[in-house]
């Protein structure tokens, strides 16, 4: 029974953006989601999906709790030496404009259980800061993809205003600088 509350919650929440960001679609999403875990609260997955979807739609306190409960039922394992030697290997370079920049106040490298890509995630202190927003800092992602065989760089990816931008040149540039991408860092 609860896996087809989780269904239900995984299509209203896939037609969200269909259906212009319209909150009713995504109420309906929550509520599948919240129904589902009543039956099975122990489901690590969909209680991201619920925390996935308060992210969304910007309501962060709740998000961060169904987040804080992923993290008890599914706590994160230490990182090992290998996983820091590969994220430093594959950490990109950042360049931002001297005249127009923001401080990067945190960034979290983040390696795929099962895929060869890390998401690096940027922490910058805030260009807007609207007070009680929930939302002290803008953030940005970058992927990059690499070929473990090879330990080559075949993919970067950049998260900029709801869309991923991906590019032959960022690979190339990767390739000739040691396995690390230039990312522009740009505002206003």
């Amino acid at each position: 029974m609860s896996k087809s509350y989780f269904e239900k919650g995984d299509m209203y929440l896939d037609i969200y953006d269909a259906y212009g960001r319209n909150p009713v679609v995504f109420e309906s999403a929550i509520e599948n989601y919240k129904k589902g875990l009543q039956l099975d609260p122990d489901n690590t997955r969909y209680h991201y999906r619920l925390g996935y979807a308060y992210h969304l739609m910007r309501r962060l306190t709740e998000a961060s709790g169904e987040y804080e409960v992923v993290l008890k039922l599914d706590p994160p394992r230490s990182a090992s030496e290998d996983d820091l030697k590969l994220a430093d290997k594959y950490a990109p370079r950042l360049f931002v404009n001297p005249e127009e920049f923001f401080d990067l106040k945190d960034l979290v490298a983040v390696i795929h259980p099962e895929k060869p890509i890390i998401a690096y995630n940027l922490f910058w202190d805030n260009d807007i800061d609207h007070p009680g927003d929930n939302d002290p800092s803008d953030h940005e992602v970058v992927w990059i993809e690499f070929n473990q065989n090879i330990r080559k760089v075949t993919g970067v990816y950049m998260y900029f205003h709801r869309a991923v931008f991906f590019t032959e040149e960022a690979v190339k540039d990767a390739n000739l600088h040691r396995q690390r991408a230039r990312i522009n860092v740009q505002w206003g």
